[in-house]
């Protein structure tokens, strides 16, 4: 009988030790969206080895969920909400995630040297605290493209720089040639899409900011009033006529070979001039009243504010650190999805001449910030800037028919 109950209680005692061990081991859960749709390395596959190490290193579990695009958004913001859900995720729209606490400060978990080698750093959220919410990569940003014939046929030999330059060359380009100077999606079925690469990057080039200190949207300003003028001076010089209201086939007209300028994203820009065989060119923006600027777009990678509660947020931090890593992302760019780096150190080069060219205006591409209202705000002011081009309004009546919107039906 003693011999059973020394037994048992060895036996106890073992598995105590056991259970003790597991409960000392942490466990990470990580939120990744799918980003290989090609014949490569399955994504699950693709994170799984990138922290094979992680996990002996730190004697932990990392639970890597990859998740579909569709309601990302809503599943990532329930699951941030619950006890169950990540402690480092993929974001892409952050203006509730930040709004509501859901996301960890990362400042105080960050040294400057490492600050200084995430390229986007600047553009990533702040808490109530101040403190930034998020890691940005670099999605690109909207560049002007040129068509190398349409200029020479009108005699143009050097890109204009300038806002009035610009003007002049597309008023030589209607004077000299039967080609279409300049065009915008005016007719873009919504307001995000419209303003996009329409509205934005001159917006930035006039110098102005999307939101207050208060987060609430705040373009009705000097900035705003010059870049409606701006735009509202290509259809007084006949460069837009009546049809720019419902346009919607900018990128069409420069791949038949019959527009001169188009401002558009990096990559849409690039592979459909190739496609067709495009004679064509780029630059980073116009030059406004406040210098260059245009719009880039930043998903992120961040750590969950319960992750914190959950006794991870140490072990996250580095784990989003090491996602973020130039290794990590140099693979990630060769064997899932290429992006323009985001990080000095890392080495993997999409484009050599886009690489050196976001190098150099790094601090001039913006984000539209995210506010309250956003997507009924762009939508809304689509709407008045299509009635300045019918003559119904003038830029500053866009400007105090949006914000009355605004204050009526957004901030109410």
């Amino acid at each position: 009988m003693k011999k059973l109950l020394t037994t048992l209680f060895i036996l106890a005692m073992l598995l105590g030790t056991v259970s003790v061990l597991a409960q000392g081991g942490k466990s990470l859960t990580i939120w990744i969206p799918q980003y290989q749709f090609g014949d490569g390395i399955p994504d699950i596959d693709f994170w799984n080895q990138q922290f094979e190490d992680f996990r002996k290193e730190n004697d932990c579990e990392v639970n890597i969920e990859i998740l579909p695009w569709g309601d990302y958004n809503t599943t990532i913001y329930t699951g941030l909400l619950n006890n169950d859900g990540p402690d480092v995720v993929y974001v892409t729209d952050f203006y509730d995630l930040v709004k509501n606490d859901l996301l960890l400060g990362l400042d105080s978990f960050m040294t400057e040297e490492e600050i200084d080698n995430y390229l986007l750093w600047e553009l990533a959220p702040k808490n109530e605290e101040g403190e930034r919410c998020t890691i940005p990569m670099n999605d690109g940003a909207v560049l002007m493209f040129y068509n190398k014939d349409i200029l020479e046929e009108a005699g143009i030999e050097e890109l204009p720089v300038t806002w009035d330059e610009f003007i002049d060359a597309c008023v030589t380009i209607k004077e000299k040639t039967d080609k279409i100077p300049f065009l915008q999606n005016w007719g873009a079925t919504t307001g995000t899409s419209a303003l996009m690469t329409s509205f934005w990057p001159y917006y930035f080039q006039a110098g102005g900011e999307v939101v207050d200190e208060n987060g609430e949207v705040a373009i009705n300003n000097e900035a705003g009033l010059k870049t409606l003028e701006f735009l509202y001076s290509f259809y007084e010089k006949g460069i837009f006529d009546d049809t720019i209201t419902s346009e919607t086939a900018m990128q069409d007209r420069f791949t038949e070979n019959v527009l001169a300028f188009m401002a558009v994203g990096d990559s849409t820009g690039i592979n459909s001039a190739k496609k067709n065989n495009i004679n064509f060119g780029y630059f980073f923006s116009l030059k406004g009243p406040a210098g260059y600027g245009s719009r880039t777009a930043t998903d992120s990678f961040a750590v969950a504010k319960k992750a914190e509660e959950r006794g991870n947020a140490e072990l996250a931090v580095k784990a989003l650190k090491l996602i973020v890593s130039g290794k990590v992302m140099d693979a990630f760019h060769e064997n899932l999805y290429s992006l323009p780096r985001f990080t000095k150190d890392s080495k993997y080069v999409k484009d050599a001449e886009l690489d050196a060219m976001y190098t150099e205006y790094n601090d001039k591409m913006k984000i539209v910030s995210e506010f309250e209202g956003k997507p009924s705000f762009e939508k809304e002011l689509q709407s008045n800037i299509q009635l300045m081009f019918m003559g119904d309004l003038s830029p500053q009546e866009v400007l105090d028919e949006t914000f009355a919107y605004y204050e009526d039906q957004i901030k109410q």
